[in-house]
């Protein structure tokens, strides 16, 4: 008996399932990574890695069962699928601790993502116009709120599947006003959809300056989670809200003199912690406990 033949065989064969086992994989998983925008090379070293994995496992159990070469290759796409699904799940349902500067002067991001614009609207009352893609959409959820300014910043931060969903609280207050607003449930690929979505507006306010958290659905949503309440105090960085799977969260600062805001377009946030913005000689009169 040839061993060297036998061990080449065997190691052919094994290249065989793992090929046709990983372009199953990346066949059935590429597709979801373009439409929830998770990152194609991402995700396709991840699953060819769990298809190395998968590869390993299926020869060890092929020891012990009879399993053919085509069932080989569906096995090892099955299971780095499920790998690479239970990796996306601890991912997207993860609640990590997070510490708020201690600061009283500051709005921090009320959620993970990258910033994808900061605009300035003018003259108060009903909100101006955003622009996305070159179209202008109307921020009408804004204009049902008790939020009464003069101009007016909008951050918008962008979420995918594999950011924390866990919202924060930007701004330490009391909850001036809180709304769920029903809307449609349209991909976030379409610029329209972006302010015709399931929303949650949140109005956190001290001392008379109120920041707007605008909390917008994409098309897999069906549940926007709000944890605060109206009349509720709550500290910087405290949990108050998750929105499932992708999404953005828009935040909506009153301009006011000494407002400095320190992010840009591109910026990776981070819930809680990252500064998006100082009120420079600001005094904070309600705090998460105490009284106004």
């Amino acid at each position: 008996m040839d061993v060297h033949k036998t061990g080449c065989d065997c190691i052919v064969g094994m290249a065989n399932y793992l090929l046709l086992g990983t372009l199953l994989a990346l066949v059935t998983a590429l597709p979801f990574a373009w439409k929830w925008q998770l990152g194609m090379f991402r995700v396709g070293v991840t699953v060819v890695l769990f298809g190395l994995l998968a590869a390993v496992m299926v020869g060890a159990a092929a020891r012990l069962l009879p399993i053919t070469n085509a069932e080989k290759a569906g096995l090892v796409g099955l299971l780095a699928i499920v790998m690479a699904t239970g990796l996306l799940a601890f991912l997207f349902y993860r609640d990590p601790e997070r510490t708020a500067p201690d600061r009283t002067d500051i709005v921090v991001s009320p959620a993970d993502g990258v910033v994808i614009y900061v605009r300035r609207f003018q003259d108060g009352g009903a909100m101006p116009f955003a622009t996305k893609n070159g179209r202008n959409y109307e921020l009408f959820e804004l204009t049902k709120t008790p939020l009464s300014t003069g101009n007016a910043l909008d951050v918008g931060i962008s979420l995918s599947l594999l950011d924390v969903h866990v919202n924060r609280a930007p701004w330490s207050g009391r909850v001036a006003f809180q709304r769920h607003f029903p809307g449609l449930f349209g991909s976030l690929r379409r610029p329209e959809m972006i302010f015709e979505n399931e929303r949650a507006t949140t109005l956190i306010e001290n001392n008379g300056y109120q920041v707007a958290v605008v909390q917008i659905a994409s098309r897999l949503v069906r549940q926007i989670a709000v944890f605060v309440r109206e009349g509720q105090r709550v500290a910087l960085g405290e949990r108050m809200g998750a929105i499932r799977l992708g999404s953005q969260v828009d935040l909506v600062l009153p301009e006011r003199k000494g407002l400095r805001v320190l992010v840009k377009p591109g910026d990776r946030v981070r819930a809680g912690e990252s500064i998006i913005a100082v009120l420079e000689g600001w005094t904070a009169s309600v705090s998460a406990t105490g009284s106004e």
